[in-house]
């Protein structure tokens, strides 16, 4: 059975809230509770500071892997209007992001290297059990509306200058992608196009930002 109850807590003056199973007891150290933050839980703690902090300006997109010797965080963040996330955010949301990881890998010595660094919530509860690596790339999520949308934003006609592949260049990079694509991405896709102006003026993007969406 889904888990459905929730337990709120704050770190670094924001709230927070996970599944009620992420409180634990530490039977090792004379069971101190503790928040569990392994690769699911600091997934979603990453999404959610973007999106208290930013709003619906930035897409954020996190999933969580889990596998022999280790676990993994993925992150990926860019800007409503198709263009890539401004530097000083995508810096801020990769700094959020490396409180939760377990360590580092070292290159020159082929080892990982464990944090000896303690981290808690506001009120002092401990988080523990990180996932080993969190990746935050300042690019939309392969297969999503945003990706496609980019690739139509950096769509070249003349390289798929291909009479069987439609009159139009619209028609031209439909018929170039659509083999990638899954059911109803054209219908996503076409609908997105259409209404992003739209939001990204009730967003309060400035005309110039506007200017750098397809």
């Amino acid at each position: 059975m889904k888990n459905t109850k929730k337990i709120k807590f704050q770190f670094n003056g924001m709230t927070f809230e996970l599944p009620s199973n992420a409180i634990q007891k530490d039977r090792y150290n004379n069971d101190e509770t503790f928040i569990h933050m392994g690769a699911k839980h600091t997934a979603s703690i990453i999404k959610q500071y973007v999106k208290q902090k930013y709003g619906n300006r930035i897409t954020v997109w996190s999933t969580s892997s889990v596998y022999s010797g280790g676990s993994s965080v993925d992150v990926n963040v860019w800007s409503k209007n198709g263009s890539t996330t401004p530097l000083s955010i995508y810096q801020d949301i990769q700094n959020f992001a490396n409180n939760f990881k377990a360590g580092s890998f070292d290159g020159m010595y082929d080892i990982y290297e464990f944090r000896d660094d303690k981290i808690q919530s506001d009120n002092g509860t401990k988080f523990k059990y990180f996932p080993s690596y969190v990746f935050v790339s300042n690019k939309p999520q392969w297969d999503s509306v945003e990706y496609w949308l980019g690739e139509w934003k950096n769509y070249d006609e003349s390289k798929y200058n291909n009479p069987s592949n439609g009159n139009t260049t619209w028609e031209k990079f439909v018929n170039h992608n659509k083999s990638y694509w899954k059911k109803g991405t054209l219908e996503k896709l076409t609908k997105y196009m259409v209404e992003l102006e739209k939001e990204l003026v009730s967003l309060g993007y400035t005309q110039e930002e506007l200017m750098e969406v397809a």
